[in-house]
């Protein structure tokens, strides 16, 4: 005897159409018999066709929408998921982190869009639009946007022309400490087995102050002592010592640069040298940044470091070619 076929299997507009013609087909005058054997259905379910049909019309044997959610995203969600992941943070939708994890990104689409979706289909799906995890820059909260356009746009290009007219010449100063202990870089290894370097169990730190110029000059000093007040005097001193032309500093509104004896040294330089300050909370406009990441990222943590002497060995070139800030 030939089974019948399971009808789950089959596709709602496929069921849509049998369930159509085989009533169409009893109306012709087939027998309900027949007609379940040439549709290879049970009996009874073609009586309940038939039973539909004549109570509530033909229509009433077209498939229903599908209940609950749906399981994938159009091609315009697709683009506002994108530009949701990519300019704003979990905090601007009330999650309580900072981070877009495949976990919040599906809570993000069933709370927005009412699409249900598993944390695996959620990781294919990033793929597929061109999202790849990334290690964040962090910004401070307290940075002023308008404030850091302004100096972009406005202030430094003033002190710029201003600089010219006075034949000054004008660098970019920033502190920085490194210890022994810094960690950056990867290294390779089979997977699930952490590769294992040589480190110091010892602690051993350096302060590091530099100020470079857009032509790539660079003055660099290390040392061991804290940066305070008279210290900073002494590095202005080193600094321009030799310069012909006045000296004009931007830098951070770090309060050692704004201390007392600062602002009295800057007095007895009668303008030959002048602090110009950043905008609060903006690392990314002073370019010595450029100089700290390639001491750490590219110096430190490729080797092992053992000493305050060896720290100090692990410095920069004293000519270095550096991007324009205009750039």
């Amino acid at each position: 005897m030939k089974k019948d076929f399971d009808g789950r299997t089959l596709d709602h507009s496929t069921l849509e159409y049998i369930r159509i013609q085989a009533v169409k087909a009893i109306r012709k005058g087939i027998p309900i018999k027949e007609v379940a054997e040439i549709f290879g259905v049970h009996i009874s379910r073609v009586y309940e066709w038939n039973q539909r049909a004549q109570k509530k019309g033909m229509d009433a044997l077209r498939s229903k929408p599908v209940p609950g959610r749906q399981s994938f995203l159009n091609e315009q969600q697709k683009k506002v998921l994108a530009l949701w992941l990519c300019v704003f943070t979990p905090l601007d939708f009330k999650f309580e982190t900072v981070l877009w994890t495949t976990e919040i990104i599906k809570a993000l689409i069933e709370n927005e869009f009412s699409i249900q979706m598993s944390r695996s289909a959620v990781s294919r799906l990033l793929h597929r639009i061109g999202l790849t995890p990334q290690r964040p820059a962090r910004r401070a909260i307290e940075r002023q946007a308008a404030a850091v356009e302004n100096w972009k746009n406005n202030e430094f290009p003033k002190i710029k022309e201003l600089a010219e007219k006075e034949g000054a010449k004008i660098y970019f100063l920033d502190e920085a400490g490194v210890r022994t202990d810094y960690h950056a870089g990867t290294t390779w290894s089979f997977q699930g087995l952490t590769p294992i370097v040589p480190a110091t169990g010892g602690r051993y730190r350096i302060n590091m102050i530099a100020a470079i110029t857009n032509e790539g000059e660079i003055h660099f000093q290390v040392g061991t002592q804290s940066l305070n007040g008279d210290a900073f005097v002494e590095y202005l001193k080193s600094l321009v010592k030799d310069a012909t032309s006045p000296v004009w500093i931007i830098t951070d509104g770090y309060s050692v640069h704004h201390s007392n004896v600062v602002k009295e040294y800057l007095k007895k330089t009668d303008g030959k040298v002048k602090i110009f300050f950043l905008p609060t909370y903006s690392p990314n406009l002073n370019p010595v940044e450029l100089v700290w990441n390639n001491i750490k990222a590219q110096g430190i943590a490729h080797y092992l470091i053992r000493s305050v002497e060896e720290l100090k060995v692990n410095r920069p070139p004293p000519r270095r070619r550096w991007l324009h800030y205009s750039d």
